[in-house]
């Protein structure tokens, strides 16, 4: 499976929403048994990071979830260029495995007032 790179801006102080959809041979995955984690950084080695909210959308079986994050969070990010990426975990304890399906760049924008 190849992690699918997409790259966004957000914009300092609002807030943000995006629609993912996992697909294996260009078919949708089942959500069912899956959570999931997406994490911004100033580089993928910084220990500092901001967490998006993880939403998976009914039916489960159309393989969409959206990650956001909420402006009172956006509000505190320097305007910049970040990066990102959404983890799957599917299984329990010593069978389980997690899959890095999309990662990509943010462009944070900062607000004109």
């Amino acid at each position: 499976m190849a992690v699918q790179v997409i790259n966004f801006p957000i914009e300092q102080g609002t807030d943000f929403s995006l629609s993912l959809t996992l697909r294996a041979n260009g078919a949708p995955i089942d959500l069912t048994d899956y959570e999931f984690s997406a994490k911004m950084k100033k580089h993928y080695a910084a220990e500092n990071y901001y967490e998006f909210s993880i939403e998976k959308q009914e039916p489960l079986t159309n393989g969409k979830l959206s990650i956001g994050m909420a402006s009172s969070i956006t509000s505190t990010i320097s305007p910049g260029r970040y990066v990102y990426d959404v983890l799957a975990t599917v299984g329990v304890g010593s069978t389980a495995t997690t899959s890095k399906y999309f990662k990509g760049s943010i462009i944070v924008e900062g607000t004109s007032s």
